[in-house]
Order: C-alpha cells, then sequence, then structure tokens
C-alpha cells in the first residue's frame, strides 16, 4: 500500500533550447501525476556575462535580469495549459551558474525534484548541457530528473533501479528511495550488473541481504547480468523491459571503486532514451 506523499516544490532549470523546453513539457504532464504545488522556472544568465563587462556595472546585470524574467514568463505562459490544476508556477533567475544555484540559491527553494535536459539536437549543445548535468548530479543533495531530448511524456509505471551492490548498505538512502517510489506508484526493477563476478563476494552476500529486506514490502524484482559493459547492460534492460525511467545513485568519493563513477554516469545521461532520476546517497558517516 502506498503512502500518500506530496512533492511540494519542483525546480526546472532552463537555458531556453530545445531540450530545456522538451524537459519542461514533460515536467508540466508530471505534475498529473505526482502531487506538486508548485514548479518553480529558473534561468542562469552566467553564461550570457561579457568578460568586457565590470563586475559593478549594475545596470547590465539588471537587463540580463528584465531579459531573463521576460522568457521565464513567456515558457510559463505555454506550460501553464499543461500543468495539473492548482499547481503555481514561479518565475526565477539570478547569475548564479546552475552547479552553484543547486548548491546554494535554489536549496532556499526546498525542492523536492530538480528537472532539466541533457541533450541537444547538436553535439555541442548535448556536451555543455550534459556536462552541467553530471555536475549537477554531484553537487546536489536534492533528486535531479534528467530529460533526453525529444521525450514525450508518459506515465512512470515501471522503473529499473540500476544497482551497484558496494556500499549499498551504508549510503542507500532508503526513506528517499521508498518516498519516490511510493510518490510514483511504480514498479520497481532492481538490476545489478557484474561481469564475471568480480566484485562478487562475502560482503557482496551482505549487501543483497539488506536490499531484499529493505524492498521486501515493495512491488519489487531483482535482476543480475553479466553483461560485460555497465551502460550498454542497464539501457539494454531498461528497453527490453519497457521501463518509463531509470534510477541511479551515484557514489560520493570515499567510493571510487564505484559503478558510477563520473565517466558511467555521464555515458548514461548521453546514452539513455528514457528518463533518468539520479538519487543523492546517504553520507557514510551517517551510518
Amino acid at each position: 500500500m502506498f503512502k500518500k506523499i506530496v512533492m511540494q516544490t519542483i525546480i526546472l532549470a532552463t537555458d531556453f533550447s530545445e531540450a530545456a523546453l522538451c524537459a519542461a513539457r514533460y515536467t508540466a504532464a508530471l505534475t498529473k501525476q505526482i502531487p506538486v504545488s508548485r514548479i518553480v522556472l529558473y534561468h542562469s544568465y552566467y553564461a550570457m556575462l561579457s568578460t568586457d563587462t565590470p563586475l559593478i556595472d549594475a545596470e547590465y546585470y539588471s537587463v540580463l535580469q528584465k531579459e531573463s524574467i521576460s522568457r521565464l514568463n513567456e515558457l510559463k505562459r505555454k506550460l501553464a495549459p499543461l500543468t495539473a490544476k492548482g499547481v503555481c508556477i514561479e518565475c526565477l533567475a539570478g547569475i548564479f551558474p546552475l552547479r552553484d544555484a543547486i548548491r546554494t540559491g535554489l536549496l532556499k527553494e526546498n525542492p523536492g525534484l530538480i528537472v532539466m535536459g541533457i541533450t541537444g539536437k547538436d553535439q555541442t549543445k548535448e556536451k555543455i548541457m550534459g556536462s552541467q548535468a553530471v555536475m549537477a548530479a554531484r553537487h546536489t543533495s536534492v533528486p535531479l530528473l534528467l530529460i533526453p531530448f525529444d521525450t514525450k511524456f508518459k506515465e512512470i509505471k515501471k522503473v529499473v533501479f540500476a544497482w551497484d551492490m558496494k556500499y549499498s548498505a551504508k549510503i542507500f538512502p532508503e526513506k528517499l528511495f521508498k518516498d519516490i517510489l511510493h510518490i510514483l506508484k511504480a514498479e520497481l526493477l532492481v538490476f545489478n550488473v557484474d561481469h564475471k563476478n568480480k566484485s562478487f563476494g562475502a560482503e557482496i552476500i551482505d549487501e543483497q541481504k539488506f536490499m531484499h529486506r529493505v524492498l521486501e514490502k515493495e512491488n519489487v524484482s531483482f535482476f543480475y547480468s553479466d553483461h560485460p559493459d555497465a551502460v550498454e547492460g542497464i539501457i539494454g534492460f531498461a528497453e527490453r523491459q519497457l521501463a518509463d525511467a531509470v534510477i541511479v545513485i551515484p557514489r560520493r568519493d570515499a567510493f571510487p571503486e564505484n559503478l558510477f563513477r563520473k565517466k558511467v554516469t555521464k555515458r548514461l545521461a548521453y546514452r539513455i532514451k528514457i528518463p533518468l532520476l539520479i538519487l543523492p546517497g546517504d553520507s557514510p558517516e551517517k551510518h
């Protein structure tokens, strides 16, 4: 039985690109599946700053701020008819780059989720947006939902949790994970890739027992793969299962041998064709 949980605020980060517009439409439609009070549209005009402009030029910053808010209001008008009834849309623009805004400014909004687009039509845009998304994933303590370019909204009924068994008992964010699962009311497929059992050992058996115990009351199935490439294995499994989203938990620097190293996270974000939900892991110091 799923608990009634309300996600008060979604932060939608946008740079007004086609990929960002796609993510915005997806987010608006998502509010019809999950209970949300408001969406905060955020745009950073950091990239628009001229290197020739003195830092004390308040008038220049004021112009950028007004232009950004104007474009955000235009986006708001487009999204309003697509959102669930009663959802409030607010606009926020600032000088902070996405990484710093998420770490400091936006966290004041106490969001339950941050959403952004991950790819663009061309390689240059893909590289820029992808690197910002991965950077955001490494620094935010808020769930981050990455929407691949041209993704049409489909109700999230089945999710794949790409599980790296190492250290899960120490950093698995149990409450957050279950809250997200209950909000979505989705079937959960837990999937682990371990080529030739390289990671298998006595401690892994304990990790398996832990995860089975933690999730035993959920609508969950466990799967294991010997695929030689973790990213390809995850994507292929999600496609075969007709999953609507994939969940990953990137490991912190304290665990360098984990599945989701920086390059793996980035590859997965670039290659995946369904939404990728990145959850922050608990700090091992808490355990």
